[in-house]
């Protein structure tokens, strides 16, 4: 099973348009609905089954506290110093063919990254 993902707006379109050349199947949010609040995001994403790939730790918030339905959220928490470093990181989860982000929180950092099972 291919699992898509649905890079948040902090996320550059010019990193997200470059994964896609290179083949991977990750969503932006529509242009269309840019400045959408995090809820709408997470709405979103779960009816299209996608996976959000974010640097906003709100979202964590959301699945724990609020109780909001989620596919799975991969959390970045290292300084985006770059779109290359984005990009590599991104690319590297992407393919990971041992990592299933499907019902999981993943905090991504520098040297390790922790999985935590949804509720």
């Amino acid at each position: 099973m291919k699992i898509g993902y649905l890079a948040d707006e902090n996320i550059p379109l010019l990193i997200i348009k470059g994964l896609r050349v290179e083949g991977y199947a990750i969503e932006s949010i529509p242009l269309s609905m840019c400045g959408m609040l995090d809820k709408k995001v997470m709405k979103y994403a779960f009816e299209k089954d996608l996976v959000i790939i974010t640097f906003d730790k709100d979202f964590g918030q959301l699945v724990f506290k609020e109780g909001l339905e989620s596919k799975g959220i991969v959390l970045l928490r290292f300084p985006p110093t770059s779109p290359a470093k984005v990009k590599a990181f991104i690319r590297e989860i992407l393919e990971d063919k041992e990592f299933n982000p499907i019902g999981k929180f993943t905090v991504v950092h520098e040297t390790h990254m922790r999985i935590v099972e949804l509720p």
